[in-house]
C-alpha cells in the first residue's frame, strides 16, 4: 500500500517522504556542519588523519546525496521520468532559467554596489578560494553532488510541499530559506548590517530555481540549471 500524493506537480512527494525530507532539511543545514566539526576535530585525529575543509565539504554533501538517494529515491526516479517524458518542456525552462539568472543576478549586484564596497559575501569568498586550491574536487561537489542535494532539499522538499498550499508562499519560504542556508554561520559569527544585504545575493537563483521546478515540474530540471551555475562560477574561478 502507498502513501497518497497530492500537490500540483505529477510526482511530488509523499507524506512520508515530506516528514523525512523536512526533518533532512534542518539536519543538513544546521546539525551536519557542527556534526561533521566535532568528529574533524574530536574523532579523526583519534583515528590517524584529519580533513580539511575541501575533503570536509565533500563529505557533508556525500553524505546528503547518500540520504537522499536511500530514503527519497523514488521520489528522484519519478520525477526524473517526469522530465523524460516532458523532455523539451525540461530544456526550455532550464534554458530561460538561466537568462533570467544571469539578468536578476546582475541587477541585485548593480543595486548592492550602491550599498557595499565588496560585492563578494564572505561564503563565495570562502568557496572561491577553496576551488582555486582544489579545482577538480570542488567540481565534484559543486557540479555533482551540491545541485542534487540542494535541489531536492529546497525545492523539492521546501518550496514542492509549500506550493501545495500557497504558491507565493513557497517561493518566498524556500528562496529564505535557501539564502539563509549559505550564510547563516557568517551572520551568527560576524554579524553585520551588510550580511543581510549579501543575502539578497542567493535570491535570483532561489526565484528562478523554483520557477524552474513549478514550470517544468520535475526537481531534475532545477538540479541541472544548478549545476551549470555552478560549473560557470567554478570555470570563471579558475580561469
Amino acid at each position: 500500500m502507498t502513501a497518497k500524493r497530492t500537490g500540483g506537480f505529477r510526482h511530488p512527494m509523499n507524506q512520508v517522504e515530506c516528514i523525512v525530507g523536512w526533518m533532512y532539511v534542518f539536519v543538513h543545514v544546521f546539525a551536519m556542519p557542527f556534526i561533521l566539526s566535532a568528529l574533524n576535530v574530536h574523532v579523526f585525529p583519534a583515528l590517524g588523519f584529519q580533513l580539511g575543509s575541501t575533503w570536509l565539504n565533500l563529505l557533508y554533501y556525500a553524505v546528503g546525496f547518500f540520504f537522499l538517494l536511500g530514503f527519497l529515491f523514488h521520489f528522484l526516479k519519478e520525477s526524473f521520468a517526469d522530465m523524460c517524458g516532458s523532455f523539451m518542456d525540461t530544456v526550455v525552462a532550464v534554458l530561460v532559467g538561466f537568462v533570467a539568472y544571469i539578468f536578476l543576478s546582475g541587477l541585485v549586484n548593480f543595486l548592492l554596489s550602491f550599498f557595499l564596497s565588496d560585492l563578494t559575501n564572505p561564503n563565495t569568498a570562502a568557496v572561491n578560494q577553496i576551488t582555486k586550491l582544489n579545482p577538480n574536487r570542488m567540481v565534484v561537489i559543486g557540479v555533482l553532488l551540491a545541485p542534487v542535494v540542494e535541489e531536492t532539499l529546497f525545492r523539492g522538499v521546501v518550496f514542492g510541499t509549500l506550493h501545495r498550499k500557497n504558491v507565493l508562499l513557497a517561493y518566498l519560504v524556500s528562496t529564505l530559506f535557501f539564502s539563509f542556508y549559505h550564510l547563516w554561520q557568517d551572520i551568527v559569527l560576524n554579524f553585520s548590517p551588510s550580511m543581510l544585504l549579501y543575502l539578497l545575493q542567493y535570491a535570483p537563483a532561489g526565484i528562478v530555481l523554483g520557477w524552474v521546478y513549478s514550470h517544468s515540474r520535475t526537481v531534475w530540471a532545477p538540479v541541472f540549471l544548478h549545476m551549470i551555475i555552478n560549473y560557470v562560477s567554478i570555470s570563471v574561478t579558475i580561469g
